[in-house]
């Protein structure tokens, strides 16, 4: 969650709000140093021990306390159980918890549906933009190339690139009709995972479908973050996992100005991408169903016109969308804060 939260310590009003950081079993790293420490009044080091970490929070007597990994840590949710401070809130994560102790969960207009209060026993905040924001990312040089791939110049490349965990046997089949339906078009896969699972699950799938081994590629990961960026601008366009759908790969998509395709669902998890691409001012790619997904998919890879323009509306995204704003939305997010606290 580092390379998503750490804007929002940068653009913090310090004369404001007083900021305690708690780094649970977090080794020491110059990112943590610039980026949340130095950003921060108060910092700990600590065991993943929930007694001394809610003695800690207690001890500091906190106004608001900030769950940044929810459903992520099992040390972090526990702690928010014991509610050690008097108002407690959920923000990134997989989903808010559902735990009676956490009494808000910052979301936006799109992230959650409509009706999304009936369903969660948090109260929700809906910020006026999107509920993440960042300012970018920093971008190295690309090592990978389409000769090392042995691809053609012509060919459309198709690029997924998800967590082992966020992938499903009717998303690959959907991903691959896509790849069926696109002359000259290769699939690149990544992630973190058990590899050879994955491959065997790609690969029996491509043979159901009748579709060349040959145009797959595995590819492992990258040696940086700033690399792995780097890297993705082999792509024309990048395919999203469902119902899991990315956060950070997608927001380094949408910054490396690549078209995106992804499927929407109803919780949390399903929607991220969706509000990432509709506070960048982005339609193109957005499917609700699986038809859809696959549609745009082919759409994309056929229509050359259509990805530039895509490509060009994310260019201009960067100087006026709200999702690459991260000042505007640390202080629409203390706005929030300012309200739990008055409420």
């Amino acid at each position: 969650m580092g390379w998503l939260s750490r804007w929002l310590f940068h653009y913090h009003n310090r004369d404001k709000f007083e900021i305690y950081t708690y780094f649970v079993t977090q080794a020491a790293d110059e990112i943590t140093q610039k980026w949340f420490k130095n950003n921060s009044d108060y910092s700990y080091n600590l065991p993943a021990k929930i007694e001394q970490i809610t003695a800690q929070i207690r001890q500091d007597k906190l106004d608001i306390l900030v769950d940044i990994d929810s459903l992520t840590n099992n040390t972090t949710y526990l702690v928010m159980a014991l509610k050690p401070a008097p108002i407690q809130v959920t923000w990134l994560g997989l989903d808010a918890s559902g735990i009676p102790a956490i009494d808000y969960f910052i979301a936006d207009n799109y992230v959650l549906p409509e009706n999304a209060e009936e369903i969660y026993s948090e109260k929700i905040i809906r910020l006026p933009n999107s509920y993440l924001s960042v300012d970018g990312f920093e971008v190295g040089v690309p090592t990978r190339r389409r000769t090392d791939l042995n691809i053609p110049d012509d060919a459309i490349i198709y690029l997924t690139v998800q967590s082992g965990l966020k992938r499903t046997l009717n998303m690959i089949c959907l991903q691959l009709q896509i790849l069926q339906q696109v002359p000259n078009s290769y699939i690149l896969i990544k992630g973190f995972a058990d590899k050879e699972t994955i491959r065997e699950l790609f690969l029996k799938s491509a043979d159901e479908l009748g579709i060349s081994q040959d145009r797959l590629r595995f590819l492992p990961n990258d040696f940086n973050e700033e690399t792995h960026r780097a890297n993705l601008g082999i792509a024309d366009i990048v395919l999203d996992t469902y119902p899991y759908s990315g956060a950070t790969t997608t927001l380094e998509t949408l910054w490396m100005g690549i078209p995106l395709v992804t499927r929407v669902g109803e919780q949390f998890a399903a929607r991220n991408s969706y509000t990432f691409m509709k506070n960048a001012g982005i339609s193109q790619g957005i499917a609700w169903s699986d038809e859809e997904y696959v549609q745009w998919g082919i759409k994309l890879g056929l229509d050359e016109n259509l990805r530039e323009e895509v490509r060009y509306q994310l260019r201009q995204s960067r100087h006026t969308s709200p999702l690459w704003n991260a000042k505007q939305f640390t202080r629409d997010l203390e706005t929030a804060y300012q309200q739990m606290w008055n409420i």
